[in-house]
């Protein structure tokens, strides 16, 4: 038996071989290779493929650093070992067979993990891209540009090097006269102008790109998702910890929900930053529906009782003026929602409201679903989220922390002027309200034990 065969990838994934399953039980969201996890001593169960697989897509992976919990760890690892999710373990669609990473450190497991499962970890992107030849090699890149030792710009923001990743991806991609599809994690860039250069690249070369945050991905308690069309007068978004670090996150969660309104998105006018009190006097002013931020904060079953001024000490927020006259805002309370996220809008002649939930498991496997989505779009070829809403996203984020650190001036941006429709994508999404079944563990599998993070191992 090869090392191939006997990779602890592909033991996970062949111990999963026992009772079959219809395939007419499975959901329509769920491709071949579904793995489910039942039974009181959460033996695996499977589905036997009823066709010889096509061959796996050949995947490079490009990471700024790969540890425990970075977002390498949380996408790459799945796509390694099996994906787990609420119906349970779906097999990887894709193969990653090379890597680059950028910081490799005492804590990395990145190396591991490639040696272990035969990816070729190569000195620079390019050859990764090439698999060390002089022409493009692979089917699809992932970027995964979060975490590492990058300095801070004068506004306070990590100086991420995505655009120069990018850049090296890209000029493959036009050195070898062919695109491949292409995640890229979080934003797409740290400023407005590297992320429209970003953009700009990828649409010239005609690359099938996806990009963002998982949180649209994510558990929704009660599922909402708009119909396209909807009428949409005002939303909010709710999170937590600084605008730099997850601001990005609740952006795209106000995003990926008013994108379906009526006439798409039409772009941005004017962005405002607002941090302490001044946050409290804009609701106070009608700025910021106080109706949306207490729909929206109500809706997150963990939230602390009590008056939120009195209970979150440093609020910020991101007001957003849209084009088509939409008023929409972000909200990070800390203290008041600790780890919650959350949605509400004026919509449909009503006000609706979510809890965006996450797995806070050793499996994170809301990055599961990101990483469905993300797997389709490399196997197809068609982005399972629009890239011009991080293009969006980027730009808010970017103008939003400028105006909070300059004293709280609103920025008028004709240059945020993006549109797009969210029509004919339909992405894959978690059909119960909160994490249950296999993607609340077990994880990890047998002979990545090294994977689980400090605050998972036992004391």
């Amino acid at each position: 038996m090869n090392a191939k065969e006997n990779s602890p990838r592909r033991q996970f994934i062949k111990k999963s071989a026992g009772a079959a399953v219809s395939l007419s039980m499975l959901s329509g969201f769920f491709p071949k290779g579904y793995i489910n996890l039942t039974g009181p001593e959460r033996q695996i169960s499977g589905l036997v493929r009823d066709s010889k697989p096509a061959a796996l897509k050949r995947i490079a992976l490009i990471a700024n650093t790969y540890r425990n919990s970075a977002h390498a760890d949380v996408i790459g690892t799945k796509l390694f070992v099996g994906i787990p999710t609420d119906e349970g373990m779906v097999a990887p669609e894709v193969q990653i067979v090379s890597m680059w990473i950028d910081q490799i450190g005492a804590n990395d497991t990145g190396v591991r993990i490639a040696k272990m499962n035969n990816a070729t970890l190569y000195p620079t992107i390019a050859e990764a891209l090439m698999l060390g030849g002089d022409k493009l090699a692979v089917d699809g890149v992932i970027y995964i540009g979060e975490h590492g030792d990058y300095p801070k710009s004068r506004y306070g923001v990590k100086m991420y090097p995505r655009m120069n990743y990018l850049e090296q991806i890209f000029r493959v991609f036009d050195a070898s006269d062919r695109s491949v599809p292409l995640f890229s994690d979080k934003h797409l860039a740290y400023s407005w102008l590297d992320s429209k250069w970003i953009y700009d690249r990828a649409q010239e070369l005609k690359v099938p790109m996806m990009a963002g945050s998982s949180l649209p991905y994510c558990w929704r308690d009660p599922m909402l998702v708009h119909p396209i069309g909807v009428k949409i007068s005002e939303a909010v978004a709710i999170g937590y910890a600084s605008l730099d670090a997850y601001g990005f996150h609740v952006l795209e969660i106000l995003q990926c929900m008013v994108e379906r309104r009526a006439g798409g998105e039409t772009g941005v006018v004017s962005v405002q930053g607002l941090t302490g009190d001044a946050v409290w006097n804009a609701i106070d002013a009608g700025k910021i529906s106080k109706e949306l931020v207490e729909a929206a904060c109500n809706s997150i079953k963990g939230r602390v009782a009590g008056n939120m001024r009195d209970i979150v000490k440093d609020p910020k927020a991101i007001i957003i003026r849209y084009k088509d006259g939409l008023k929409g805002a972000i909200l990070m309370l800390d203290e008041l929602v600790d780890t919650g996220w959350a949605y509400a809008a004026k919509a449909g002649g009503k006000t609706v409201a979510t809890e965006f939930v996450l797995d806070h498991s050793m499996s994170y496997s809301h990055f599961s679903y990101l990483t469905l989505n993300i797997q389709k779009s490399l196997v197809t070829g068609k982005p399972q989220g629009p890239v011009e809403r991080t293009l969006l996203t980027s730009g808010i984020i970017d103008m939003g922390i400028r105006s909070s650190v300059d004293g709280g001036k609103e920025i008028k941006t004709p240059f945020l002027n993006v549109k797009y429709s969210a029509a004919g994508i339909e992405p894959i999404l978690p059909t119960a309200p909160r994490p249950t079944g296999q993607s609340i563990g077990p994880w990890p599998p047998q002979g990545y034990e090294f994977i689980i993070p400090d605050q998972f191992k036992k004391k």
